[in-house]
């Protein structure tokens, strides 16, 4: 059994998720009577082997378990995953994965290219860093879902506007459904985004008065990008919150929603591809200046 889950790869668990994916794209094509049961096996299927493959990482890591980016990214993937099949599972005629199942693979593919060094540890340091991973997770998780009701919410009021049947296969839920997700997702996204922002900026306080390791410049592209968002989080639930009684409130918080999910996914290819002193051991060399042609 160990052999088996050793073996257990990150392609075993997205392929079964793009397998699920694409049955929910064929919704829109044809009808079938084992369609929903192939899709709930194959998400069902990556979701095990997802969590075998976190296990196993975490009980083998010489590391505190799950301390990488690319071990964040994947958490992150697997929570989404997890929601996307308890959705599908309670509310078979909805194509939620059309929305949810693209943002679990696009978190898988940012860490199939992110590091899999775990961040540097310390006995000082470990429940700061525990505490600031856990609230980064709770924010994502939060702007992710927002931002697929959002979506949905667009769609299903532009369908009503034009007084159009729905298509074959994409029977959305009503817009008073959606509406209350968006409700609970601004403060969500707002507050714990917050709490890991201020969290991370306690931990690099402990880390250069205790000297334990390398401080990260305040300057750093993962503090510029980080704060960036928390403050467009926190103004994005401020002005859902002031409109949430004017007519157009559901509307604005729907678009709010899916910006949160674009700066989101900004914040995350600015720190895949960029340069950071995040997670870098102290005794690692900077990046090399880039060169200038001539």
């Amino acid at each position: 059994m160990g052999e088996f889950v050793a073996g257990i790869s990150v392609v075993c668990f997205a392929a079964s998720y793009l397998v699920a994916l694409a049955c929910e794209g064929s919704r829109l094509l044809f009808r079938s009577g084992i369609r929903g049961a192939a899709m709930v096996a194959f998400a069902a299927a990556g979701l095990v082997a997802h969590t075998l493959f976190l296990g196993w990482r975490a009980a083998h890591e010489p590391a505190v378990p799950l301390s990488s980016p690319f071990d964040w990214y994947l958490l992150a993937a697997w929570l989404l995953a997890g929601a996307y099949l308890w959705a599908t599972l309670a509310n078979p005629r909805t194509p939620v994965g059309l929305f949810l199942l693209p943002v679990v693979l696009g978190l898988i593919g940012a860490a199939e290219i992110s590091s899999r060094e775990p961040f540097p540890q310390s006995p000082a340091t470990q429940a700061w860093g525990a505490v600031h991973g856990v609230f980064n997770l709770a924010a994502s998780v939060a702007v992710a879902v927002g931002g697929t009701a959002g979506v949905m919410w667009l769609l299903q009021a532009g369908r009503l506007a034009q007084h159009r049947a729905a298509a074959p296969g994409l029977r959305l839920p009503s817009l008073e459904k959606l509406a209350g997700t968006l409700r609970w997702t601004f403060p969500a996204a707002a507050s714990t985004a917050a709490a890991g922002f201020v969290s991370g900026l306690v931990l690099n306080a402990v880390n250069h008065r205790r000297g334990l390791l390398d401080t990260i410049p305040w300057s750093d592209p993962v503090i510029l990008r980080l704060g960036a968002l928390v403050a467009w989080l926190v103004v994005a639930a401020a002005i859902a919150q002031a409109v949430r009684q004017r007519p157009g409130a559901a509307r604005t918080s729907a678009f709010l929603a899916v910006a949160s999910l674009v700066c989101l996914t900004a914040s995350i290819l600015w720190g895949v591809l960029g340069h950071s002193r995040h997670g870098v051991p102290p005794d690692a060399p900077s990046p090399p200046p880039a060169r200038v042609r001539p």
